[in-house]
């Protein structure tokens, strides 16, 4: 199968593209990237700003693609709320071109989301709960999955909760980041009011490809089984990397972090079961995490 994944320099895209690039189905994979150009892997890679349809086209054209994987959004919650018109132009009308082409091209569209669709309280949504997001990220991405179910006639959107894993140098991610600062002795403030499910990428990945190179349609979630709070999820790693658990921290609200809880988080029962998948919990997850680490 032809697929093209969109914000595949990504911390998600980059460990996707090389899942669906290998196995004993090789896929033919391109993957586009806006300002860091990856490293020679052997796949096909486009540089195309998101809002660009004369270059995204000329894309669609090269690669014609079966399946699209869209992963490039601004994903950062406080940044979509400091510059909100880039937000919606990325997200919505990004998204919005994104399927127009598919739908253009013939092609399946899978739309990667997030848990940000459901309010912080009370938590843990089935595929089937009402999205009502608080916040600005939330509403633009729950509106692009309203586009995406309208302007394209073959699409599943796939809602993901905190992804966690090794990311290429001069990418961040909170596990690696959790490490670095326990081993360099310093504390680690981690709320015990903030919940999530949080999933290891490699077993993310899996769920994507299996929506994408499948024919299913609607909105599907693939997140880790436990829902655990942000103290939980960090004291678990640190366990995991014999590291100082004394060093993290738990905090509240009432803290000098500030905020309020929140508690989202996804229950995947029901997309595990359609695509045949195991539902790994955060152990399952962290064993796999230290398994993959480049210095252990």
């Amino acid at each position: 199968m032809r697929v093209l994944v969109i914000g595949a320099s990504g911390f998600i895209g980059r460990h996707l593209v090389r899942h669906l690039a290998g196995g004993a189905r090789r896929h033919t994979v391109a993957g586009t990237f806006r300002s860091r150009p990856p490293a020679n892997d052997g796949n096909s890679w486009h540089r195309v700003e998101l809002n660009d349809r004369v270059e995204l086209e000329r894309v669609f054209r090269i690669v014609r693609p079966e399946a699209v994987v869209h992963l490039a959004a601004i994903a950062d919650v406080g940044a979509a709320e400091r510059d909100r018109q880039r937000a919606s132009a990325v997200n919505v009308a990004g998204t919005s071109l994104v399927a127009q082409l598919c739908q253009l091209h013939q092609a399946r569209l899978v739309y990667v989301s997030t848990e940000y669709v459901f309010p912080d309280a009370p938590g843990y949504y089935p595929e089937d709960a009402t999205p009502d997001p608080t916040t600005h990220y939330g509403r633009t991405k729950w509106e692009a999955e309203q586009r995406v179910a309208e302007l394209c006639s073959r699409w599943s959107v796939l809602r993901t909760s905190i992804v966690y894993g090794w990311p290429e140098p001069g990418q961040r991610n909170f596990g690696p980041r959790l490490i670095e600062t326990l081993r360099n002795g310093q504390p680690y403030h981690a709320r015990t009011d903030v919940y999530r499910t949080p999933i290891y990428v490699g077993h993310l990945v899996e769920g994507i490809a299996a929506l994408t190179t499948g024919d299913y349609q609607g909105a599907y979630h693939v997140a880790g089984k436990d829902w655990v709070s942000m103290y939980h999820f960090a004291h678990a790693i640190a366990l995991a990397f014999d590291l100082d658990t004394d060093l993290v921290a738990p905090t509240g609200s009432q803290s000098e972090q500030g905020g309020a809880s929140d508690l989202l988080g996804l229950d995947s029962t029901h997309t595990m079961n359609v695509l045949g998948l195991q539902r790994y919990g955060l152990a399952d997850g962290i064993r796999a995490f230290r398994a993959g680490a480049p210095h252990f």
